[in-house]
């Protein structure tokens, strides 16, 4: 697409902008509070202010189209959330935008849970599903989806009209509900009283980017702009103090990722206005330890402060500020070296506990999906600065152990809130338009997105091995995966086209010497340091390449409890079925498994003893072991 052709040439000569004096006055507090010398911050600020910035932004194929083939799990809970997204009553999600400006509910019910009438949470929802029916169109190119979404869209617009004009709000306005509780934000208003207006906003605005982005809804962008004004007069007309203030209070504040969405607007529109107003959403207690180096999450809500760093990032991109990606790359390696469970996941009641300590936490109430929604989003971004596979080890862990176990089976829609790692534990499927249903119904339909990307000057990565095609007639590339989902780490590939180099991921989980043909001929290949395989060989006239990626099952530990572990076979975590409350017990020795566990020759399974581990995505009812003793 032609902003990320900009976004690469704006990196590869913009200059850092450093911290703002009271930025660093503002560190150097909170380095005394940490018990760091602020002489030391100081010499790191000044380092971060000479260092130029990244000079690569890979491109995600723009409006190519990427598609997923059938015979996966992911093409499975794609199509389950297609079908779902084709159910629902477009008036039934507009009936709170219409209630509150002044128009027909045209004879829909409200929706219920989170939605419902009396909450004050309610139009998430909505933004949620115009992102869903988005993402859906960019995938699966379904024309009566699109329809859908610009029904919707048109219909927002009459809203926000009609808030307008009959004196019910300020100019641009648009939400469920009135202005009161903003105003009740501004004096500070705890939770229950009032319920993140500023994160209800950030859906409806993430949804209608989406809409202007993958179905280039124009409306959907003229709608953005208008509430875009409205949010930066009121945001610039308080204090830096007061916005902080309202930042810090719990639930009231909570404001999704209104900064990435205005960082956003900004690359889009280049309004300045739009650039200074994402900074206002600027976290202090979030940003300021991750300057210093430090990581303070343990206490910290992860899903509030996750998008945070989304926005920070963002910043970074159109801003070329440093600091904003000192904040997203040190976050990332502290959640992902310190505060993540096995399938990805993380958080325990929904917040960061501790740095470590993750076996004291094996809870019903672990790993809310939401967190691993956005760490997803904020992992592929750092991966196009900085194409690394250590990103997408952790990208593909999440992706098929979290994200794809978190759906129902079944005809539903719904999604696990929390996916429980307690002994026992079970999957529950709430069906009350909570936060998680609304990420849940995007996230299957962003399977295709990380797979395929280039550098555009002939290289193609290959980040993800699901059975995929890329068809990308702009640039006359083609490509076929096919995988057989029993047989993870076989996989073959079709390739055609302008390409010069095609670099495929070497997974973390392959173990021994790989293999690769190509056109039926062994070809010699070694991963770079930043663990991919470059293979240099002509595609012009169609290219077939045969991989495989041995692995052998092994243990992850928990930190705090090396007694505990889970097991890990290729990309997959396994589950074992089980009633029992304690942890089952397995061999302490890892070699072990490999040698003792029986493959099932029909499905990828393995059995020991009476016991059965399977894929924990492929468990939709029923209690399931996850972590194991094995002391």
């Amino acid at each position: 697409m032609e902003n990320n052709k900009e976004n690469r040439n704006y990196l590869q000569t913009r200059k850092v902008i450093g911290l703002k004096d009271y930025q660093i006055e503002m560190i150097e507090k909170q380095a005394a509070d940490l018990g760091s010398e602020s002489s030391e911050l100081k010499a790191d600020c000044i380092t971060e202010k000479s260092q130029e910035l990244p000079g690569v932004f890979l491109d995600d194929f723009g409006d190519a189209r990427i598609s997923l083939l059938p015979d996966s799990g992911c093409f499975r809970a794609q199509e389950r959330m297609r079908r779902y997204l084709h159910r629902m009553d477009a008036d039934r999600l507009l009936y709170h935008f219409r209630s509150a400006s002044g128009l027909s509910v045209k004879e829909a019910e409200p929706l219920d849970g989170w939605d419902a009438s009396e909450s004050l949470l309610r139009g998430h929802t909505t933004g949620h599903f115009l992102s869903a029916l988005a993402l859906c169109f960019r995938i699966c190119r379904d024309e009566e989806l699109k329809a859908k979404a610009g029904y919707m869209v048109r219909s927002l617009k009459e809203c926000q009209d009609s808030f307008w004009a009959g004196h019910r709000a300020a100019e641009g306005f648009l939400s469920g509900y009135s202005e009161e509780q903003f105003d009740l934000l501004e004096k500070y208003t705890p939770y229950p009283q009032i319920w993140a207006p500023y994160y209800t906003l950030h859906k409806l605005f993430a949804g209608l980017l989406d809409c202007y982005e993958y179905l280039q809804d124009e409306i959907a962008l003229s709608i953005s702009v208008r509430l875009a004004d409205w949010v930066y007069r009121r945001l610039s007309r308080l204090s830096r103090s007061q916005r902080m203030k309202m930042w810090g209070l719990y639930i009231a504040g909570e404001f999704g990722g209104m900064n990435e969405v205005m960082a956003k607007l900004y690359r889009i529109t280049g309004k300045e206005d739009y650039l200074s107003c994402a900074r206002m959403f600027d976290n202090d207690k979030l940003f300021a330890p991750l300057l210093l180096g430090k990581d303070a999450l343990g206490g910290l809500h992860a899903n509030q402060h996750i998008p945070q760093v989304i926005g920070a990032l963002e910043i970074f991109l159109v801003s070329g500020e440093k600091r904003y990606l000192i904040i997203a790359r040190r976050f990332w390696e502290y959640v992902t070296t310190g505060h993540i469970y096995a399938p990805g996941g993380m958080g325990e009641r929904e917040m960061f506990r501790d740095r470590g300590v993750i076996g004291g936490f094996l809870t019903a109430n672990t790993q809310e999906t939401c967190a691993s929604y956005n760490m997803l989003k904020l992992t592929r971004t750092l991966w196009r600065l900085d194409p690394d596979a250590r990103y997408m080890d952790y990208y593909e862990r999440t992706m098929l152990n979290h994200i794809l176990a978190s759906q129902d089976q079944e005809e539903t829609g719904e999604s696990t809130y929390f996916l429980p790692l307690a002994p026992g534990s079970r999957k529950e499927y709430e069906w009350e338009n909570s936060c998680c249903h609304g990420t849940g119904m995007e996230s299957q339909f962003k399977y295709g997105e990380t797979i395929y990307f280039h550098d555009g000057k002939g290289k193609v990565y290959v980040n993800l091995y699901l059975p995929s095609v890329l068809d990308d007639s702009r640039n006359h590339i083609n490509i076929i995966q096919k995988a057989d989902e029993n047989e993870p780490g076989r996989i073959r590939i079709f390739v055609k086209g302008n390409i010069d180099i095609l670099a495929l991921r070497k997974p973390g989980w392959c173990e021994g010497g790989y293999r690769i043909l190509v056109n039926g001929e062994s070809h010699e290949g070694r991963a770079n340091d930043r663990g991919y395989i470059n293979l240099e060989l002509s595609f012009s006239e169609g290219t077939e390449l045969e991989i495989e990626f041995p692995f052998r099952l092994r243990y992850l530990k928990t930190p705090d409890m090396p007694r505990l572990a889970a097991i890990q076979a290729g990309p997959y975590i396994l589950a074992a079925p089980g009633e029992q409350r304690e942890f089952l017990k397995q061999p302490a020795d890892e070699g072990q498994l490999n040698q003792i566990f029986e493959k099932d020759p029909e499905i990828f399974a393995y059995a020991w003893e009476e016991i059965r581990f399977l894929p924990l995505y492929r468990i939709r009812e029923g209690a399931y072991h996850v972590y194991f003793d094995i002391g």
